[in-house]
């Protein structure tokens, strides 16, 4: 089981290898998910971003982990982000779902 059970359900069941086809972008995904999935609690989401990043992993291992051990299939590094910032930016958008944040 993960350490990250939020975060293992979002990205291998919103963010599989099909997901541009059911949403367009994350954030519609992550939309989706808060919407229908089992986390419907915000804090949920939030609490598995915060505590990830408290223990401060390099960008390759939230690369790996995000990639590779959680099954996402969105780079996020292609729009520009790192994967800090992109975490904390879904990890935003959930406390505030009428905004987006910036690319």
């Amino acid at each position: 089981m993960t350490r990250y059970p939020t975060l293992d359900y979002f990205f291998g069941v919103y963010l599989h290898e099909d997901w541009p086809d059911d949403y367009g972008n994350e954030w519609t995904a992550l939309d989706a998910f808060m919407a229908e999935g089992p986390a419907e609690d915000p804090q949920l989401f939030r609490a598995d971003v915060t505590r990830l990043l408290a223990e401060d992993p390099s960008e390759d291992d939230l690369r790996k982990l995000i990639l590779d051990d959680l099954g996402c299939y969105l780079n996020p590094e292609v729009d520009g982000w790192t994967y800090r910032e992109w975490l904390q930016a879904l990890s935003d958008h959930v406390a505030h779902p009428a905004g987006r944040p910036p690319a």
